[in-house]
C-alpha cells in the first residue's frame, strides 16, 4: 500500500527500508507516515565512511577528480587534514596516522540521521535540512555529518531543499519535480555555505564601522590687561605680555578604522544519491560571500582658535591687538576596513541513473569577497579666531584633515566543483 500511495515501486521502499535499518530506524513507524530523527555520535572515520552510499567503483572515480587544484591548494593547511580525511569517507582516499591524530580530537564525530517514507515540498516551502550546531552542544565552527534518507520526495514548483555547511549524504529513492527551472536563479536543491563565518574571530559577517573621531576645542580669547583709568590715561597694573593673543584651537582626532570583513562561510562535501528522477532538476552549490569591511570613521572637526583682545591706548603708549589663535586642523578620516575572502568550498558529489543524468541542471556560484569599506571623510578645519573682535577680520584658518583609505576587496575563491556520477561536470553553468 505504501508503495502506490507514494508512487514507489515495491524494490525502492524495500532499499529506503533497508537504509532506515542500517541508521536504526524503525520500519514500521516510517511505514505509518512517522519522521525518525537520530542524533548521535560516530565513534570512528570508518564508521562515518560506512554511512556514505557509493559503490567501490564509484569512490575511484571520486578519488581520481577529487583533489582538483582548488582543493590541492589548501593541503598543507589545517583544512588539509580535513580534506584527506573526507576523501577517505566519501571516495576512495586514505587517511594516514598523522592525519587521524590531528583529527582525533573531532572524535567521535557528531552526526544527525533523518528517515521519512514521504516527504512533499509545496509551492514557496523551504525544507532546510541544515542541523544547528548548538543542537548538540558543540561550536559552529565544527563539521556535523548530516545523513537523510528519504522515500520518495516530491518538490513543487517554487518549492526547495537546502542544506547549509553541514557534511551531507542525501539519499532519496524517488525524486519528483514537475516543473523546470525558469530562470537562472531557480534551484530546488541547495548546497549552501554557513550561514555565518567559520574563521577565528566573533561578531558579524561585516565589518563594523570605525568611530567618527573627536572635535578638536575651541582656543581661548586673548584679554586684556589689567589697569585702572586716570585722569591722563589707562594706567596698566601689569604688562600686557602674551594674554592678549587668542590660542590656538585644538586639532580634530582621527576616525577609527573599520574593521575588516570576515571569512565567509564553507561549504561543505555533499553526497546526493537520487535513485530514481521524474522531471527536471535545478542543483545550486554556492560559495559563501566574504563580509564587507566596515567604513572608516570621520575625522573630528578642528577648534576655532581664540580671538585676539583689542588694542588700547594707554598712559604708557598704545597696546596693539593681540594675536588671534589660528584654528585647529581637522582629523584624518579613519581607513576602511578590507573586505574578507570568500569562504571555501569543497565537492559536490551526485549519484543517479545515467539515463536520467540530463534532467539534471547544475548552477555553480564561487564566494565572491567583500567589499573594502570606504575610507572616512575627513575633518573640517577650525577657523581662526579674529582680531579685535572684528567678524571681517579672521586669520590663520587650519587645514582639513586627509581623507581615510579605502578598504581593499577581499578575495575571491572559487566556486564548488560538482561531480555527477564520479565524472566532471561538462557545461556547468555559473550563476550571478
Amino acid at each position: 500500500m505504501a508503495a502506490g500511495l507514494h508512487h514507489l515501486t515495491v524494490g525502492e521502499v524495500d532499499a529506503f527500508l533497508a537504509r532506515a535499518r542500517r541508521l536504526g530506524h524503525d520500519p514500521a513507524r516510517l511505514l505509518a507516515g512517522g519522521v525518525t530523527e537520530t542524533l548521535t555520535p560516530i565513534p570512528t572515520l570508518e564508521q562515518v565512511r560506512g554511512l556514505c552510499q557509493v559503490s567501490p567503483a564509484e569512490r575511484r572515480a571520486r578519488q581520481a577528480v577529487f583533489f582538483h587544484p582548488a582543493i590541492e591548494i589548501r593541503s598543507r593547511l589545517g583544512q588539509g587534514v580535513h580534506d584527506r580525511c573526507e576523501a577517505f569517507v566519501f571516495a576512495g582516499g586514505t587517511a594516514d596516522e598523522a592525519d587521524r591524530a590531528r583529527l582525533a580530537m573531532h572524535l567521535p564525530f557528531p552526526a544527525r540521521l533523518l528517515s521519512v517514507l514521504y516527504r512533499r515540498v509545496a509551492a514557496g516551502e523551504v525544507w532546510d535540512l541544515t542541523v544547528e550546531q548548538q543542537r548538540i552542544g558543540i561550536d559552529e565552527r565544527d563539521d556535523l555529518f548530516n545523513v537523510v534518507n528519504v522515500g520518495e520526495l516530491v518538490i513543487e514548483p517554487g518549492g526547495r531543499v537546502i542544506v547549509q555547511g553541514n557534511l551531507l549524504v542525501f539519499g532519496c529513492q524517488h525524486l519528483r519535480h514537475q516543473a523546470a527551472a525558469r530562470d537562472a536563479g531557480d534551484y530546488q536543491l541547495g548546497v549552501l555555505p554557513t550561514p555565518h563565518s567559520v574563521d577565528r574571530r566573533a561578531g558579524p559577517l561585516d565589518g563594523r564601522a570605525g568611530l567618527r573621531g573627536a572635535d578638536g576645542g575651541p582656543g581661548e580669547a586673548g584679554t586684556r590687561p589689567a589697569g585702572v583709568p586716570t585722569m591722563i590715561g589707562f594706567a596698566l597694573s601689569e604688562p600686557p605680555g602674551d594674554r592678549m593673543n587668542g590660542t590656538d584651537g585644538a586639532d580634530g582626532g582621527r576616525g577609527g578604522d573599520g574593521e575588516p570583513g570576515r571569512t565567509g562561510g564553507a561549504t561543505k562535501t555533499a553526497e546526493i544519491t537520487i535513485g530514481r528522477l521524474t522531471g527536471p532538476l535545478t542543483l545550486l552549490a554556492a560559495g559563501g560571500r566574504g563580509g564587507n569591511g566596515g567604513a572608516g570613521g570621520d575625522g573630528g572637526d578642528g577648534g576655532v582658535g581664540g580671538d585676539a583682545a583689542q588694542g588700547l591706548r594707554t598712559t604708557a603708549g598704545p597696546v596693539p591687538d593681540g594675536r588671534p589663535g589660528r584654528g585647529g586642523r581637522g582629523g584624518g578620516g579613519g581607513d576602511g576596513g578590507r573586505g574578507g575572502t570568500g569562504g571555501i568550498c569543497s565537492n559536490v558529489f551526485v549519484t543517479l541513473p545515467e539515463p536520467m543524468a540530463g534532467r539534471l541542471r547544475v548552477l555553480t556560484r564561487p564566494a565572491p569577497g567583500g567589499t573594502g569599506g570606504a575610507g572616512g571623510r575627513p575633518g573640517r578645519r577650525g577657523n581662526g579666531g579674529r582680531i579685535g573682535g572684528d567678524p571681517a577680520i579672521a586669520v590663520g584658518d587650519g587645514i582639513a584633515g586627509a581623507q581615510g583609505k579605502a578598504g581593499r576587496d577581499g578575495v575571491r575563491r572559487p566556486a564548488p566543483e560538482v561531480f555527477v556520477n564520479g565524472k566532471p561536470l561538462q557545461g556547468r553553468t555559473v550563476s550571478p
